[in-house]
């Protein structure tokens, strides 16, 4: 497995986006080189920088981490759920399994 799949994801989505590095990183709050430690020195971001670089490019943290896309539906639903209680997300799971048997 290679483990910088994601850089490639990432460098895909900021060539599709059409705009700099610099100007991605500018627009997510970090410094002016930030995406380029990222893609061309490999420097590993935090959790939240990069969340932030991934809302500036319009693509989901799931497509860059994991490479598959989420939906907006589908990643409301997974923050929403990881808000719930545990018996709420226990709720949702039954009724989820219980509509997937019919």
């Amino acid at each position: 497995m290679n483990i910088n799949k994601w850089r490639q994801r990432l460098a895909k989505s900021l060539e599709k986006s059409q705009k700099s590095k610099r100007s991605i990183s500018l627009a997510a709050g970090m410094g002016p080189g930030y995406l380029h430690s990222i893609l061309v020195e490999e420097k590993d971001p935090t959790i939240e920088s990069l969340v932030k670089v991934c809302k500036e490019l319009q693509v989901s943290i799931a497509y860059i981490i994991y490479g598959y896309e989420v939906t907006p539906i589908q990643e409301e639903f997974l923050r929403l759920f990881e808000l719930a209680s545990p018996a709420d997300r226990q709720a949702i799971l039954t009724f989820l399994r219980s509509r997937n048997d019919e």
